[in-house]
């Protein structure tokens, strides 16, 4: 175990949490722990985009030293000010992130492997190490040789960074970004719980940590559901299988053929991921490493929600931090970069402060008129101001657009009214969520006798119409984002957490009608995949307030609500301060049961995972290192990915092209050097035209059936250096006499793997005369 390494990067982490701390304490003032939850993330903000930007010109560890004493300066400038720093707040938050990030880096030391199988690890992994090779940026795209990565790469650019500062290998580094990436999600959700809390008057840390296990370590329900299938009766495993395209025998779950995977894939046709399960798979992947620079640009929104602080100060807050932070959060993963405006644009609808009046002349808005003619302004107001931050965004990842956005756009459409979400998968997935925010958002609710019965119907109409329309988010989800908008417009003495739950509802009900088509596969796959994973978020710091307010409501000293009427009429008895025990008790017991029903799939997941016997688990002799599977199962290849490996530069190679998921383009993925044709995904970044071109030029170069003068043209056109001759191009092409063509000899051979090295020289020259 490299304990010497998690060490070098938990003091790294904490030197950079400490440089972000100024700038923190400058944004959220008002925060508990002003904001030093957040420092972390604000500082890898900072020196990332530096380096992104100066990347354009020179990316080196000279650059990245550059980055951080931009990020030094910028501190030190800032506690000149008389910015006051929470010392305390932050070792508070460096505990939260280092029990999460060892809880992940024991997680992955037992299961470190970076394999083709079960996820993208092999292009993450290779995403890094072209970041590590890259002389500039953007990296030029290991699985297509010669051009650049057509990926939002911010995330690992982050692992690049921090592998640069550490003097890591990437095989190791990977882990442990991960880890990080960890950290920063859990402690970010801690934070913002906290804050969002710490305002109503709530035990601020413990809805915090509410927060923290939700987005870490709790599961979906569809682990409790199949145990207890076990005692449902015949008919209801029936009601539960169908829409889950399950056979009814198949429902019920012995305890012994618990498989982690099973969890991520309730929903027909599509991916319910969440974060315990898509860590415990260990991807170092887009959607999950963008999630804690989701809740950052969430906390900068609630910042502004909540301010009623000099307007210069709000205006730098909005057009000032926002747009890089959204700007960055998009470089990342750009799924999120509409999700952050979406929440940017609900936190100024609902602040405290007009919107208008972030905008010069915009006070004269903020006139009395009709409550429609007030909601109208203020949302549009709202929309107006996210806009101009969205362009201001895209100007500050100018590099991303021009380079990644542009050459994709191609490939990509919207789609509308896709399949539909069916009720039981709605509370598979949803239900840990659903029941506390119906509870919270319905006690909220000033109740008549008139309100009732008009409640009732128009919940019977939306039963029907959904039941037999097929919108069962529509009567699930639409009531909660339609009462949390209107009880905040009520002022009925809720806060952000609402707004994180209108933010998830939206999400969970506009997969419903649009998403976007793309090469990967057809329907709403990806799109429900990618967002779901930001409604989990939202929601999860929305339960850990929710839950806390619930339970504080129902303490005597907090609230009394109950009248000793409504006790009586409700057969309760009561205590001293006019709380119903009963009510008290019974949120005890929600949150109880909320918490273990929750952690089912996070215990029976952990026992699988130390106590398999898969070859690739690591549980007598756990490691970081990414890249120790191979000579144990892939033993004939790992000698020449070794030679690759060493090699300097960004010779090109030329390989069978990988198939999805299975065992492919292990040269390129693994060592990041370019291959002509990598995996199947290069086809959704570029096109069918241009993948099916060189995949028949990958086949010219490889065949024996070839003529040499067309062989040597393709060997030139792609500069290829090295070929890569292992088990799978022999099972494709057969054995192809590469030793007697001019200018090809064979470089090294070890295990099932020859390379032979091209002379481009030769190969000019005869690429040259046969043209």
């Amino acid at each position: 175990m490299e304990f010497a390494l998690i060490a070098l990067w938990l003091t790294v982490y904490y030197a950079l949490g400490l440089g972000g701390l100024p700038a923190a304490s400058a944004l959220f003032s008002r925060f508990p722990d002003r904001g030093a939850t957040f420092a972390l993330p604000i500082s890898l903000t900072v020196v990332t985009i530096v380096t992104y930007w100066l990347g354009q010109v020179a990316f080196t560890t000279v650059t990245v030293a550059v980055a951080v004493a931009v990020l030094a300066v910028l501190s030190v400038l800032l506690t000149w000010s008389s910015i006051n720093l929470d010392f305390r707040g932050y070792a508070e938050a460096m505990v939260v992130f280092t029990v999460a990030f060892a809880f992940l880096v024991f997680v992955r030391a037992i299961d470190p492997a970076i394999v083709a199988t079960g996820g993208e690890k092999f292009l993450d992994f290779g995403l890094l190490k072209s970041l590590m090779r890259a002389p500039v940026l953007p990296p030029e795209d290991m699985w297509f040789a010669g051009e650049p990565v057509r990926y939002y790469y911010g995330g690992h650019l982050i692992s690049a960074i921090l592998t640069k500062l550490t003097g890591t290998a990437p095989k190791f580094s990977y882990n442990l970004a991960l880890a990080g990436f960890y950290g920063l999600l859990v402690s970010t959700a801690y934070g913002l719980a906290r804050a969002i809390a710490d305002r109503r008057g709530m035990p601020s840390r413990l809805a915090g940590l509410f927060a923290a296990f939700f987005v870490g370590f709790a599961g979906n329900m569809f682990t409790v559901v199949r145990l207890l299938a076990n005692v449902f009766p015949r008919s209801l495993v029936g009601v539960i299988a169908t829409p889950l395209e399950m056979k009814p025998e198949n429902v019920p779950l012995n305890p012994i053929d618990f498989w982690y995977w099973d969890a991520s894939r309730v929903m027909v046709g599509t991916i319910s991921e969440f974060p315990l399960f898509a860590y415990i798979n260990g991807d170092l992947h887009a959607h999950m490493m963008g999630q804690p620079f989701l809740l950052l640009v969430t906390a900068l929104g609630y910042a502004v929600y909540r301010s009623r602080a000099e307007l210069r100060w709000r205006r730098l807050l909005v057009f000032g931090a926002l747009p890089p932070a959204v700007a960055f959060l998009g470089t990342i993963s750009f799924w999120s970069f509409p999700t952050a405006l979406g929440i940017v644009w609900l936190a100024l609808t609902f602040a405290d402060d007009h919107p208008a009046t972030l905008v010069p002349g915009g006070t004269r808005l903020t006139g009395k008129r009709s409550a429609f003619g007030d909601e109208l302004v203020r949302t549009a107001s709202a929309m107006a101001i996210t806009v101009v931050i969205g362009v201001l965004a895209l100007v500050w990842a100018g590099p991303f657009v021009v380079n990644v956005l542009f050459g994709s756009a191609g490939t990509r459409s919207i789609g509308f009214f896709p399949d539909r979400t069916s009720f039981v998968e709605l509370l598979i997935v949803h239900g840990a969520f659903l029941l506390p925010f119906a509870l919270y958002l319905g006690t909220h609710v000033q109740w008549h006798r008139r309100d009732v019965t008009h409640v009732g119907v128009l919940g019977g109409l939306l039963l029907v119409l959904g039941w037999q329309g097929g919108f069962a988010a529509v009567v699930l989800i639409g009531p909660l984002l339609a009462a949390g908008w209107l009880l905040l417009r009520l002022d009925a003495d809720l806060g952000f957490e609402t707004v994180l739950l209108v933010a998830g509802a939206g999400l969970v009900l506009l997969v419903e009608f649009v998403y976007v088509q793309d090469n990967a596969i057809s329907g709403r796959f990806n799109t429900v995949f990618k967002v779901y994973m930001q409604v989990w978020t939202f929601w999860a710091v929305a339960v850990g307030v929710v839950l806390m307010r619930l339970l504080t409501d129902s303490i005597p000293g907090y609230s009394s609500n109950a009248s000793s009427e409504t006790a009586a009429a409700s057969g309760t008895s009561e205590n001293s301060s006019g709380v119903p025990i009963s009510r008290r008790v019974g949120m005890v017991v929600l949150a109880v049961f909320l918490l273990l029903s929750s952690s089912v799939y996070g215990a029976f997941a952990l026992s699988e995972h130390v106590t398999t016997d898969k070859a690739i688990h690591r549980t007598d002799d756990p490691t970081l290192d990414g890249m120790a599977f191979i000579w144990t199962v892939h033993e004939g290849e790992a000698g020449a990915i070794e030679w690759l490996d060493a090699k300097e530069g960004r010779p090109h190679i030329v390989s069978a092209p990988g198939k999805p998921y299975q065992w492919g383009s292990p040269a390129s993925s693994l060592t990041g050097i370019p291959t002509v044709l990598g995996w199947y995904q290069e086809r959704i970044y570029r096109g069918e035209s241009a993948y099916y071109e060189r995949q028949r030029d990958v086949e010219l170069m490889l065949s024996p059936n070839t003529g040499w003068s067309t062989r040597a043209n393709k060997l030139d056109k792609y500069d290829v250096q090295y070929i890569y001759y292992g088990p799978r191009e022999r099972q494709w092409y057969g054995r192809t006499p590469f030793e007697t063509y001019p200018g090809i000899e064979q470089a090294h051979r070890s295990g099932s793997v020859s390379i032979y090295r091209v002379n481009q020289t030769v190969i000019e020259a005869q690429a040259g005369g046969s043209s």
